[in-house]
């Protein structure tokens, strides 16, 4: 996996040497070459693997002056763009518009030695994680946190971060899973240099429909975009797959490649699910080469401490769905087309009829918080670290953040809110998952894509109506084939998906009322069954351990208690998911355990 390493001293002296060579050996700790740039008070370093990766990710590009630590790549209609974003990035005086305009995922670092200078920066939207860690005679930054762990005076678990963790099983803003190391938000530049250390936000995502178009000519635009969007990059992409679920968001992707013919495709789940069933069928009538696997819930366990290195931390072992997967794609892929938050940012997931309604920001904040979160994950949540009931800052913290974004009525701040977090910080995930072993490009985040999504009306949104005129004006194939959520045709219209979503929904509140699950075959995995299954000897030898036990990160013997009640058939995966990711990322980060 590519990525960039930077330290630099307050004091002008050189990093410590000794710390130094322990990030570089991190930094290769799943193989690939290193290249280095040294100054007098700092130290820059890039890694690659020897196959799949972007052409110039994980490099560092001499420009003048400057030294440019680059992971990622930038597309335009006339191709790979790299080379232009890496000299815009590194012009000696920072053009907020011209570094917003780049196109693509990237993380860079831009470097000068006279005078001594550093810049790093984070694209729209944080495709990549960067990290940062300021300490009393140094700041190092990476785009992985293993490598920041030799700098730290002294390690330690932020309980903060972990209670976020255990009641919605996400991070928010800045928060990663050590005190004292932060995550960089998206659209972000830090300028640090003998005159001081300023960061600021060159671009923020700012939704404004009050101007939007109709629907028909909304969709009839955005059709046209994401055409564009996915034709660029796959032009670029020799080597090129996808991920193909039952979904929506796969499916469009691939019906608007040019060639679909020439893009493997693959798909994983419970056998006998909607998910294999419709993306089988979706992949015949596009002609795209289609590997189908069935879970092995047994190959999972091994590879949870990768995980957690890859993720820092950020989410729990059930959402590592990727893990055991990215050697298949790797045999056939170098990048894969990612259908990141399609249903989000065109489906209108992240929308509630009330909400749209809603006039205060705080109170919606808090709304969101209870959709995301049940009272009573809260309270096992206060039983777990230990809190008196109602005296948890997570959902005010929560709260407060989406009260205090920039933006338009309060249901588009929460999007965009929503796009930042949600979406860049857990669903993202996946991702970071997929780069151990491919890259991965998300057609939905292309700028010009994005550019006219955050001027549509929100109610065009709610329901998929938007998406679904889109697939029909844009990708009419995929519009053809069954929907696992409905089990209906997208082209079959707004009215009667919603109705079947409807009638789904009673059927299922029913159904669950006397003990039967009506429509098993939506189930794509069972990652509660697996816990009480194979995954038990596992997470047993974790979670009842004695250094678990002795961390007094979490409640032992309420862990204990929710374990057994998990084990009793009450469904407490989230929390112990958490849990294991968790003494995980201890063991990682403060037992210093080698990976």
């Amino acid at each position: 996996m590519s990525g960039w390493l930077v330290v630099w001293t307050l004091d002008g002296s050189p990093p410590a040497p000794r710390a130094w060579a322990e990030s570089t050996r991190a930094a290769l700790r799943y193989g690939g070459t290193l290249t280095e740039h040294h100054g007098k008070q700092l130290a820059l370093a890039a890694w690659r693997r020897g196959h799949g990766e972007f052409p110039l990710s994980g490099t560092i590009a001499v420009r003048e002056d400057a030294h440019v630590a680059w992971v990622g790549q930038c597309v335009e209609d006339t191709g790979d763009a790299t080379e232009e974003a890496i000299s815009c990035v590194a012009a000696p005086r920072f053009d907020d518009a011209r570094v917003a305009a780049l196109n693509g995922p990237f993380a860079a670092v831009v470097v000068r030695s006279a005078p001594f200078s550093v810049r790093v920066l984070t694209d729209r939207y944080r495709h990549y994680p960067v990290y940062l860690h300021r300490g009393s005679n140094l700041v190092v930054a990476s785009t992985e946190l293993r490598c920041i762990l030799p700098w730290l005076e002294g390690a330690e678990m932020d309980r903060d971060a972990i209670d976020m963790l255990l009641r919605c099983g996400e991070l928010i803003d800045r928060m990663t899973m050590l005190e004292g190391v932060d995550m960089l938000p998206p659209g972000t530049a830090v300028h640090a240099s003998p005159q001081g250390f300023e960061e600021r936000r060159y671009w923020t995502m700012r939704h404004d429909g009050s101007a939007a178009i109709g629907l028909e000519a909304t969709a009839e635009d955005l059709a046209q975009r994401l055409t564009a969007s996915v034709r660029r990059l796959e032009a670029v992409s020799p080597r090129l797959g996808i991920t193909l679920s039952g979904g929506l968001d796969s499916r469009v992707i691939l019906d608007l490649c040019r060639h679909p013919e020439r893009v493997p495709s693959f798909t994983w789940g419970l056998p006998n699910c909607r998910d294999i069933a419709c993306a089988s069928q979706f992949a015949r009538i596009v002609k795209s080469p289609h590997v189908v696997k069935h879970w092995d819930a047994a190959a999972f366990p091994p590879l949870w401490s990768r995980g957690v290195d890859l993720t820092g931390g950020s989410c729990g072992i059930e959402s590592m769905f990727m893990l055991p997967h990215v050697p298949l794609l790797e045999s056939a892929c170098d990048v894969v087309f990612n259908g990141l938050a399609g249903d989000a940012i065109l489906g209108g997931n992240f929308l509630k009829r009330p909400w749209l309604r809603e006039n205060d920001a705080l109170r919606l904040g808090r709304a969101v918080w209870r959709w995301r979160v049940s009272e009573g994950e809260d309270a096992l949540a206060d039983r777990l670290m230990g809190r008196s009931g109602g005296d948890s800052s997570a959902s005010e913290r929560w709260a407060a953040s989406i009260a205090a974004r920039d933006g338009a009525r309060p249901v588009e701040r929460l999007n965009d809110w929503l796009y930042e977090n949600r979406v860049f910080r857990t669903t993202n995930g996946g991702t970071m998952l997929l780069r151990g072993g491919v890259e991965s490009h998300a057609p939905f985040f292309d700028r010009d894509f994005v550019d006219a999504v955050i001027r549509v009306n929100l109610d065009h949104k709610v329901k998929h109506r938007l998406y679904l005129e889109v697939m029909k004006k844009g990708a009419p194939r995929s519009a053809s084939i069954t929907w696992q959520r409905t089990n209906i045709a997208p082209r079959r219209g707004y009215h009667a998906n919603l109705a079947a979503m409807a009638l789904q929904r009673l059927v299922t509140h029913a159904a669950r009322a006397v003990g039967v699950d009506a429509y098993p075959a939506l189930k794509v995995a069972d990652q509660a069954g697996w816990m009480r299954g194979p995954w038990k000897p596992q997470i047993e030898s974790l979670l009842l351990n004695e250094r678990f036990l002795q961390r007094n990160l979490v409640n032992a013997d309420v862990a204990q208690e929710t374990w057994r009640a998990h084990l009793a058939g009450n469904d407490h995966t989230r929390q112990i998911s958490v849990m294991i990711a968790v003494e995980l990322f201890a063991r990682m980060a403060i037992d210093r355990e080698p990976q």
